[in-house]
């Protein structure tokens, strides 16, 4: 692992895309590497698979976007994992699993959680039913995952922002690091 100097230095003095792709590279490579565990035919992990997510989108949203919350978490969906066709708008039904989500965190046994079911086998990505909202939670998954696939938009985000957004990223990237390098020193 790099030294806690040597990376603070490198963050503080590089491009605010050297502090962008070091975290976008490091949830890539670590955190969705146990995300993809919880697809896998007749092991699915679910709960683990929404807590997963959510944690990385609102990491990101709060990042990039310095928005947190239903707001940020909605607005990571729309510009990174929202398909093309209906069912895959998993930003349309933000709302639903941001409260799902904090059921599973925080509430577990909920009223709430008869709005919500899972179906591996459907073709949609998400559909309405009698008031219930049916997901299929491997193509949720799966649409998450391609946000960081080589050609996915995660990496585009150089498009998305100027020069000067960047960097106000790099000032929030950097305050999160530093709290967090200080806490970790503390203990």
């Amino acid at each position: 692992m790099e030294p806690l100097t040597n990376r603070v230095k490198r963050f503080n003095n590089g491009h605010p895309t050297e502090i962008i792709d070091t975290i976008l590279n490091s949830i890539d490579n670590f955190f969705n590497n146990e995300i993809r565990t919880t697809i896998r035919e007749k092991n699915y992990q679910t709960s683990l698979l929404f807590l997963g997510i959510h944690a990385v989108a609102l990491t990101i949203s709060e990042s990039f976007f310095d928005k947190n919350g239903l707001d940020g978490y909605k607005l990571f969906l729309e510009k990174f994992v929202d398909g093309n066709s209906t069912d895959t708008k998993f930003s349309k039904i933000a709302k639903s699993i941001h409260s799902w989500r904090n059921v599973l965190a925080h509430q577990w046994l909920w009223a709430g959680g008869y709005n919500i079911n899972y179906d591996y086998t459907s073709a949609h990505g998400w559909k309405k039913i009698n008031n219930i909202i049916v997901i299929n939670p491997k193509i949720y998954c799966e649409c998450y995952l391609n946000a960081f696939s080589a050609n996915g938009r995660i990496w585009n985000y150089r498009d998305i922002f100027s020069d000067q957004e960047l960097q106000q990223i790099k000032n929030r990237l950097l305050k999160k690091f530093n709290n967090l390098g200080g806490r970790a020193q503390n203990n």
